[in-house]
């Protein structure tokens, strides 16, 4: 391509200055010779020219011939770029093994290759499923690695192979790529001749052969690239598209790591090209650098997931980042987006996952990025949690931030262990004493005024100081507080880990002692402690403290979660199913004809769900069931269709397939036609036994398969027998529980009680090895609880 587009410019030089000898000298470059790394990681644009350049500068050369696209934004002194020959396109171009004219029409999940930042970016903005690997080299080593190694595509130059012979071939097909939609490199298709600043001749010459529009294209878009000192290592691209008497420049630019990346555009008259790249140079780098995005700093509540505000949990959907601490639920975590970045910073006694300083760094950093980011603290972030020194640190860096203030343990989690934090009998006012101090010392020295604490009559709440217990009861005593004086130790509030012990301060560190309460804990002083006993609530429910593992798929383990928590047992999602949807052309079909059939029974929420989806794809609804007999399997599935304004005819007592069955054979003649829209998973029995008597017609609606993202691995929880409970609601939670738990582990399965909701899923166990501890009378998940 060097040699190609040089003597193109030799004999364009030619014709237009017969009198004038010109000789191509080649010198290759550091950008020639290295071909195994990406440009990014061997140096900057200035590998394709340096080369070149000592040799202008020595007087070896009078002229370097480049692609504009290569140049460095600043060049050596003495050297300048001289007025450039038309520009050849402009345009990116896929070249691709598939017979197809649009980037959009690539199969899902194609391999492009390609090592520009910018294309990259473009790519993954406009084709996100693409999977995008590195190459080096010339033209026609990309073209062959494209075909040797099967990609699906490579993105290449327009210029380069027009210049060449290569833009259309029989071993590929050839995809342009619009430059306003995915904006080439600056000045790309352009051809740079570098110059001593001294060398009038060259000037001179190239002057003759100059084109106007390519002035303007050039001046408009490196001086966009110079504005952002732009470089390999980061996305840059700019075009300049010349209307009549008006220009518009388009400009992408972004961060190093692609992680923000805009595109912005300007116009303006051709004469104000270097003004309008600059000014958008400007803009786009104030989009990325200079417009972060937002940080809220949240309260996770005291430890109950119910607890989580309204606020908090809208915007844990939507963040970019999740900056969570070690009091904070994890399973909040499970409402976060799928592609979230999710960051642990949790800090115990002597184990902090991050030093707070960082903390605090890396909320600005990733504000600055422009991402939504949520810091989810436990409890309320400004009590004791050190929000406002993040929010002061964001407020210098001048990212936006917003506090959603949660619900402290001070209150809510005392509330938990049945201690209201006043009551009118005994206390008018409550003090919050935090116990990491800056002294960390409950001795005269430290920074608690004991003597004024030892007078007070109101309610003490200590945070973090359980490691002090002892300390802070003496001290108290010794200033004056009755020995008697009623306290309380609550250990991890309002979860189903809590445990309370009482005492008064001569004797709760030794109860606290022997009842192995460590942090993290809550200790109340005051007489509102007596009135535990009544106020008690959480830890009398009839799961209080029950691990539960619920199996269920993700979008359908809400209720039985909900149930759980209700019941105050700790619901640990591990979900192992997930629902496919398949064969939806034949399901389509299936309702198109809908009125051919007399009978239709829906055997799971899911079925109903997918056929739904399937009458909407057909621009169908509930009508077009018509005079249909409808049979559904369980209350849930009933239920499914209620909302949908359907209602059962027929709901078998018991929901197997063998009460379907004999409940459904009275209702059906030799005439009736039955439809049934099922799991690929289910059992054959029902279609089976019902074709005896009529015609029926299956449809494979959904399967479900496996699920294996998780955020927990319960297999170390079951070996140390923390498990109480795990829920099976299908024979498949049953297959791949003990698939991804793994086979060998069956004794570990078995150290906790298995709770079946009925007699398949109970099979299923039994054949895995899984000793069935509770089957489900009705088989609900109601009743399973």
């Amino acid at each position: 391509l060097a040699r190609t587009q040089s003597q193109w410019l030799i004999d364009v030089l030619a014709k237009t200055h017969p009198q004038v000898n010109f000789e191509m000298v080649i010198i290759k470059t550091k950008g020639d010779l290295v071909q195994d790394k990406p440009l990014d990681k061997i140096g900057d644009k200035g590998l394709f020219t340096k080369e070149l350049e000592d040799a202008l500068l020595s007087g070896e050369i009078d002229m370097a011939i480049h692609s504009m696209k290569d140049m460095p934004s600043k060049l050596p002194e003495g050297l300048v770029l001289t007025v450039p020959p038309v520009r050849e396109d402009a345009r990116d171009v896929l070249l691709t093994p598939h017979r197809i004219t649009a980037l959009d029409e690539l199969p899902k999940g194609a391999v492009v290759a390609t090592g520009s930042k910018r294309r990259i970016a473009q790519l993954q903005k406009l084709r996100p499923d693409v999977e995008i690997v590195g190459i080096r080299g010339n033209i026609d080593t990309r073209i062959r690695k494209m075909q040797e190694q099967q990609l699906d595509g490579i993105i290449l130059a327009a210029a380069g192979l027009k210049r060449i012979g290569r833009l259309e071939d029989s071993a590929y097909y050839t995809v342009a790529l619009p430059e306003t939609t995915f904006i080439p490199a600056p000045a790309q298709g352009i051809l740079a001749v570098e110059v001593r600043e001294d060398n009038q001749t060259v000037n001179e010459l190239m002057a003759v052969i100059s084109d106007q529009n390519t002035i303007v294209q050039m001046s408009a878009e490196r001086s966009f690239l110079n504005a952002l000192n732009g470089s390999c290592h980061i996305p840059v691209g700019a075009f300049c598209e010349i209307e009549a008497e008006e220009i518009t420049v388009y400009g992408l630019y972004g961060l190093e790591d692609g992680s923000r990346v805009v595109t912005r555009s300007i116009k303006g008259a051709p004469e104000e090209a270097k003004n309008l790249g600059k000014q958008l140079a400007k803009a786009c780098y104030q989009a990325v650098h200079e417009k972060p995005g937002k940080v809220y700093l949240a309260g996770g509540g005291c430890g109950d997931p119910g607890l989580l505000t309204v606020k908090a949990k809208d915007i844990l959907t939507k963040a970019d980042v999740v900056v969570y601490d070690a009091l904070v639920n994890e399973s909040f975590l499970n409402d976060a987006r799928a592609d979230a970045e999710i960051i642990y910073v949790g800090k115990r006694a002597g184990n902090h996952a991050m030093r707070q300083e960082d903390i605090n760094a890396l909320l600005v950093q990733k504000g600055q990025e422009g991402k939504l980011v949520l810091r989810l603290k436990g409890g309320d972030p400004y009590v004791f949690g050190r929000g406002g020194e993040e929010g002061e640190d964001l407020y210098d860096a001048g990212v936006p931030f917003e506090v959603i203030p949660g619900i402290t343990s001070v209150i809510g989690g005392l509330a938990y262990a049945g201690i209201p934090i006043t009551h009118r009998d005994c206390v008018s006012s409550f003090h919050v004493i935090t116990g990491h101090l800056k002294s960390n010392a409950y001795d005269g020295s430290s920074d608690l005024d004991w003597p004024v604490l030892g007078k007070l009559k109101g309610t003490i709440v200590f945070l973090m100081g359980v490691k002090n217990l002892e300390k802070i009861c003496d001290e108290l005593v010794k200033n004056g507080m009755n020995p008697e004086m009623p306290v309380a130790v609550v250990h991890r509030a309002s979860t189903p880990y809590q445990r309370v012990v009482t005492g008064n301060l001569t004797t709760i560190y030794d109860i606290a002692a022997e009842a192995k309460i460590t942090a993290p804990s809550l200790i109340v002083v005051g007489e509102v402690v007596n009135k535990r006993q009544k106020l008690r609530f959480f830890d009398e429910k009839p799961l209080f403290g029950k691990n539960i593992i619920v199996t269920r798929s993700r979008e359908q383990s809400s209720q039985m979660v909900e149930k759980i928590t209700e019941l105050g047992g700790n619901a640990i999602e591990f979900p192992t199913i997930k629902i496919v949807p398949i064969n939806e052309a034949a399901c389509d079909e299936k309702v198109k004809c809908l009125k051919d059939y007399s009978h239709i029974i829906f055997t799971s929420i899911n079925g109903v769900e997918v056929f739904f989806d399937s009458l909407a794809r057909c621009g169908k609804d509930a009508r077009a069931f018509g005079n249909l007999h409808i049979t559904a399997i369980g209350e849930g599935t009933k239920n499914a269709l209620l909302a949908r304004g359907l209602q059962a005819d027929f709901v078998p007592d018991k929901y197997v397939g063998e009460e379907l069955v004999s409940g459904l054979v009275p209702l059906l003649t030799k005439d009736s036609r039955v439809l049934i829209p099922r799991s690929k998973n289910a059992r054959i029995y029902v279609v089976e036994e019902l074709s005896k008597i009529c015609p029926v017609d299956e449809v494979q609606s959904y399967e479900t398969i496996r699920e294996d993202h998780a955020t927990i691995n319960p297999l170390a929880m079951l070996t140390n027998k923390e498990i109480d409970y795990i829920t099976f609601t299908s024979s498949t939670t049953v297959e791949f529980f003990v698939e991804k738990i793994g086979a060998a582990h069956i004794d570990a399965i078995n150290t906790a009680k298995c709770v079946s909701i009925g007699p398949q899923t109970s099979k299923k166990c039994v054949e895995l090895g899984i000793t069935v501890d509770i089957e489900a009378e009705t088989y609900t998940i109601q009743g399973m609880l």
